[in-house]
């Protein structure tokens, strides 16, 4: 019983502490790639749709899915706020080599850009949402 209040604690500091660091709140639009495809090349551009079955394949293996931003080429390592342990792929598997708006808090360091999703969505459901406003 000890050693799992002992745990917990160790929990609530960690999450605590993770809560606390000042990430900037941000959204972009892009296309979910599958990271190790597209940066290294060695399957082709390693996105759009041609790599979809692909890309599936390796996330659920555990290769991790990033977003690449449409407006700056950057492309950004995801996580998410509900499931902090657990990566964004379960939550990004659906939107493979599609394009979302993401919204989250983004953090930077030594060149590597992460953002923790808070909210995502497909382009095409954003912009029937914006059509049927009108």
């Amino acid at each position: 019983m000890k050693k799992i209040l002992i745990v917990i604690a160790i929990l609530i500091v960690y999450a605590s502490a993770w809560t606390q660091q000042k990430g900037k709140i941000i959204t972009i639009v892009g296309e979910v790639v599958e990271t190790q495809c597209y940066v290294s090349g060695l399957t082709g551009p390693g996105k759009g749709p041609g790599h979809k079955d692909c890309a599936l394949k390796s996330a659920k293996q555990g290769i991790p899915l990033s977003i690449l931003e449409d407006k700056t080429g950057t492309v950004f390592l995801v996580g998410q706020t509900k499931k902090a342990q657990s990566g964004a792929n379960e939550m990004l598997i659906p939107f493979i080599a599609q394009k979302v708006k993401v919204t989250g808090r983004m953090y930077e360091k030594g060149g590597m850009k992460l953002l923790l999703i808070s909210k995502i969505s497909s382009l095409e459901d954003v912009n029937k949402s914006e059509e049927e406003k009108k």
